[in-house]
């Protein structure tokens, strides 16, 4: 018995392969995670201000966010590179680019400017891997492994963020220049592997099938998908060319995934990018140890050591939420998620409004728990289905142009957040925590209305979702589109028999009335 248990639990090769590649091309994700989550810290350390002096709020923030702008700018147009070189390529060519701003940042000397420009590069590299990346991870993954694969990838982003808070935590006390520089060095290395190792994960097999390598396909599919799972393997190689957007310029498929069928998609994808974003966690995540700082706690080692702790929280609540996924709705992760993020934004806001944090030590200890509260809420619920959904609602053929869309969109909106941070804090403690939490009210409410359950649907029957109707809820049926349509046909019917010569008021009159004995006592029309 126990014996065919274990044989019952044992992954596959094929399952294995999979998770191995999904593993290298991770560090990716990971990259930008340690950036997060050691920026914000190495612009705190003592030698880093010995080097280029007390930065203002709003040169910090730029240092920090710097690298987002062109990240974004880049992941705009990684679709369009991916579908002419490959995926994996692009991930191997932007984390090239990525370890090269990396070495130009950690070899910085007394010149602000160049560690900006550093980071500048490193952003280039960053989009592209970004904006590729899920889509990668989509194509090579079998339907049954999908969703944990793309949790796999958060767990790398989310853990990396835990190392870079905790690899800044034990460099801080070097008392020289090095240790602000071991980061930028460690994502040098890092990129560096991955730039390498990227060149050696096998091809989409659907980008195989875009540039009519059908054999080199069918050999990449028996390599990562168990022959016993025939429906997918025979979805994989039913996908024609025409359908995966090859052989489009840039503008081209740009173009594509604003036509009509899939607009709506593209404009629900991206507000749900944009409404992850204007959560703030990143936020919380670049500038934590100068929250921690706020709250009271000790700016050299205490503010250090929970936004560590921060870190393995959302890692903790990263791999949760692989048990619950694809158990639960997508739809009801982001309303819940969404709804308990958005009220410890709120309770935050309060306790410093009230000045409660620097009252009693009860009140600095509230703070700190409810920081935690909403990096739980959101890592288990926006930050692991956002990309996700994103990807799943697209269909094949501009999965990829709409993923590195929604990635650029997001990568703004964080530039704008993580650059206005440190002055918005200085100018109100708690008016940041009130906007974010409105803005996460906002998305919840969003997510209500236009949010369809797709949740283990094949993607004809989320194109027959999404073309069914265009909101995810049944409205009154005054706000429904036929029947306003409707009134307004009838108020400018109205309206121009009134202008009619040769009618009288009595005339117009009669005739409202027995239109209305024809169609029902609903549209009567009074004297």
């Amino acid at each position: 018995m126990s014996a065919l248990v274990a044989k019952i639990h044992r992954p596959s090769k094929h399952s294995v392969r999979v998770v191995g590649c999904t593993m290298l091309a991770s560090l990716a994700a990971g990259l930008f995670g340690f950036d997060t989550g050691s920026i914000g810290a190495i612009t705190e350390m003592e030698t880093f201000v010995n080097d280029f002096g007390k930065l203002t709020p709003t040169v910090r923030g730029i240092t920090v966010a710097v690298i987002l702008l062109p990240s974004a700018i880049t992941g705009m147009i990684a679709g369009n590179v991916a579908d002419k070189i490959s995926r994996k390529r692009s991930i191997a060519l932007g984390a090239l680019i990525f370890a090269v701003g990396s070495a130009v940042s950690a070899a910085a000397t007394a010149s602000l400017a160049m560690l900006i420009v550093g980071r500048c590069i490193a952003g280039t590299g960053e989009g592209l891997f970004l904006g590729c990346l899920g889509v990668y991870l989509t194509e090579i993954s079998p339907r049954h492994l999908r969703s944990q694969m793309l949790l796999l990838q958060q767990i790398f982003c989310t853990g990396a963020v835990a190392a870079g808070f905790f690899v800044s935590y034990g460099t801080v006390n070097i008392p020289n220049s090095f240790g602000w520089r071991v980061p930028f060095i460690l994502q040098t290395v890092t990129a560096s592997v991955l730039a390498v190792g990227a060149l050696f994960l096998p091809y989409s097999p659907r980008w195989l099938l875009s540039k009519g390598r059908t054999d080199e396909a069918r050999h990449v599919i028996d390599y990562l998908v168990a022959p016993n799972h025939a429906d997918e393997r025979r979805e994989l190689l039913e996908i024609p060319a025409t359908r995966t957007g090859a052989h489009k310029s840039q503008l081209e498929s740009l173009m594509d995934i604003w036509r009509p069928g899939v607009r709506g998609r593209t404009i629900l994808g991206l507000a749900l990018n944009m409404f992850q974003q204007l959560s703030g966690i990143d936020f919380v995540l670049f500038f934590a140890p100068l929250l921690f700082n706020q709250a009271g706690l000790d700016p050299s080692t205490s503010s250090f050591i929970a936004s560590g702790c921060t870190g393995l929280v959302l890692v903790a609540c990263t791999i949760a939420g692989t048990f619950y996924i694809d158990r639960v709705g997508r739809r009801k992760i982001w309303i819940v998620g969404g709804t308990c993020t958005a009220f410890c934004h709120y309770v935050l806001a309060i306790l410093y409004a009230t000045g409660v944090p620097h009252k009693s030590q009860a009140g600095k200890y509230a703070v700190i728990v409810f920081i935690e509260l909403f990096a739980v809420s959101f890592t288990s619920s926006w930050s692991i289905l956002t990309k996700l959904y994103a990807a799943e609602i697209q269909p094949t053929r501009t999965r990829a142009a709409a993923t590195s869309t929604g990635q650029g969109a997001n990568q703004l909106i964080n530039f704008a957040v993580a650059a206005s941070g440190p002055a918005f804090l200085e100018s109100s403690s708690w008016a940041c925590y009130a906007f974010y939490g409105t803005c996460t009210a906002i998305g919840v409410v969003f997510g209500f209305a236009f949010m369809f359950e797709v949740m283990g649907k094949s993607l004809e029957d989320i194109d027959q979702t999404f073309s069914s109707s265009a909101v995810a809820v049944s409205w009154p049926k005054v706000f429904q589109a036929a029947r306003l349509t409707e009134v307004r046909q009838r108020k400018n019917s109205r309206s121009q028999s009134a202008n009619l010569p040769g009618e009288t008021r009595a005339d117009l009159r009669e005739h409202f009335k027995l239109q209305a004995i024809n169609e029902g006592p609903e549209t009567a029309v009074d004297d």
